[in-house]
């Protein structure tokens, strides 16, 4: 009985110390009702704004440019989220994916976006999958410009043009 009534007081001393140095320490994840950026969007949100704008890229790649506006919403609210919960795992997928997004739309305020978030990735997961794939890619890789593709082929059974 004594023995038993020991560990009792053990154990609430133990957890007096505890629970106020756990009480101290961030949550790892974000909660999902959690909101980030100055649009304040969910991490939910972030990812319906990544999904939206893959296809609507996949649809019409010449609409590609004008999404930048809409995605940075998202990228925005990424660093947001990325610097209130450093070491949340969900981050590096979501900056791997509007990376390549961003480079997909070929325009220079995308490309310093894409920067942006591949900046996320290196400095605070650079030991994730997602980092060493990105260190490695490059945007000719990635999302080879289309207007840089000048030479067209000849049309089937034309014949090149006499000297």
């Amino acid at each position: 009985m004594q023995r038993a009534f020991r560990l009792i007081i053990s154990l609430g001393c133990a957890m007096a110390f505890a629970l106020p140095v756990l009480a101290d320490q961030k949550l790892a994840v974000a909660p999902a009702d959690e909101y980030f950026g100055r649009q304040k969007l969910s991490t939910l949100g972030i990812d319906n704004m990544i999904r939206d704008t893959e296809q609507r890229e996949n649809f019409d790649p010449t609409l590609a440019s004008r999404l930048v506006g809409s995605l940075s919403t998202a990228e925005d609210a990424l660093e947001d989220w990325a610097h209130k919960y450093p070491h949340d795992s969900w981050i590096p997928k979501r900056a791997y994916q509007m990376s390549h997004l961003f480079w997909r739309m070929h325009t220079p305020d995308a490309n310093s976006l894409a920067d942006r978030c591949r900046s996320i990735l290196f400095n605070q997961f650079p030991k994730t999958k997602y980092a060493v794939l990105a260190r490695v890619e490059t945007q000719a890789m990635i999302a080879p410009d289309p207007s840089a593709q000048t030479q067209v082929d000849p049309a089937p059974g034309a014949t090149p043009a006499a000297k």
